[in-house]
């Protein structure tokens, strides 16, 4: 049961991902990095289903994902200007993030282990990047937040990605031991999966043709 909960939960992700690519063309190119990953995280969530009944590993396909899916929100900040004319701070963090990443995977552990300490640090990078950007869509949005794209999709991933940080958390520090314990932190965890991408498919819909969300002053991400 809790099994087909989390597939369920899990697959949520369809709903956005189908808005997206009926609504790709008319959509405001600055989306189009978390559209990919509405895409790839639905691919990734059909191949997991797959290899778990397979397999029964979905380790390697989960730390491939993780790493596209960090990459992707550390882009889609960047078309929306948070990091102006700092490219130097993107290409930091985005090499941090690789580097880590591959230092986790092959040198200290294995890629067929879950990297516990990357998603650790990335989710943090992205709960403190999405409450920059979702203080400056306080201080500049004149509308209503709840038809605000970016505003939707920072409150999702602060709320998401921060229990993703206390779980991974557990795992670390060897939380996991009681069948019961994980049983309900991973329960709460699939809530609230469900939760952000049901958020996720709301922001699509208000994706605009045309800017409608104040870029910062300098000139918008060239890629």
């Amino acid at each position: 049961m809790n099994f087909m909960l989390s597939v369920a939960c899990s697959m949520s992700i369809v709903v956005a991902a189908i808005i997206g690519a009926w609504r790709f063309k008319s959509i405001n190119k600055d989306f189009r990095p978390f559209l990919f990953c509405l895409w790839l995280g639905l691919f990734n969530e059909i191949l997991s289903l797959v290899a778990a009944k397979t397999i029964h590993n979905t380790a390697i396909n989960g730390n491939i994902y993780v790493l596209c899916e960090s990459l992707l929100l550390l882009w889609q900040f960047r078309r929306w200007g948070l990091f102006g004319r700092q490219r130097s701070v993107f290409y930091l963090i985005g090499g941090f993030l690789l580097a880590e990443w591959f230092i986790e995977n092959f040198i200290l552990f294995s890629i067929v282990q879950f990297s516990s300490w990357f998603r650790i640090i990335y989710s943090f990078i992205i709960v403190l990047l999405s409450v920059s950007m979702l203080n400056r869509q306080i201080l500049v949005e004149k509308g209503p937040l709840l038809k605000n794209p970016v505003a939707l999709l920072c409150l999702a991933f602060i709320i998401y990605y921060t229990y993703k940080v206390l779980v991974e958390t557990f795992w670390v520090y060897g939380l996991n031991e009681s069948s019961t314990f994980q049983t309900k932190v991973y329960l709460i965890l699939d809530y609230f999966n469900l939760f952000s991408n049901l958020i996720y498919a709301l922001a699509v819909l208000w994706m605009p043709t045309k800017h409608r969300f104040t870029m910062p002053s300098s000139s918008p991400a060239p890629f």
